[in-house]
């Protein structure tokens, strides 16, 4: 996987350029939103796919959450 780099932007903090910060944001791709529906999908199919078995609905939507935001 090819490592993203920081993009920055420049925030001023008042008219002189002294109080010039920069500001690190995250790439695009590490931002992914995904929407809560989206995401309570994922995990309902989790539960069907393990038929109700071992395992629990909070662990569904944490993974949910990893396969979507792609982590």
């Amino acid at each position: 996987m090819a490592q993203a780099s920081t993009i920055k932007r420049t925030v001023f903090t008042s008219q002189t350029p002294k109080n010039r910060v920069e500001v690190p944001t995250a790439p695009k791709a590490a931002t992914k939103e995904v929407s809560l529906q989206r995401i309570q999908e994922k995990a309902y199919e989790l539960y069907l796919k393990r038929n109700g078995g071992p395992g629990s609905a909070e662990e569904d939507w944490k993974q949910a959450e990893r396969i979507l935001k792609g982590a």
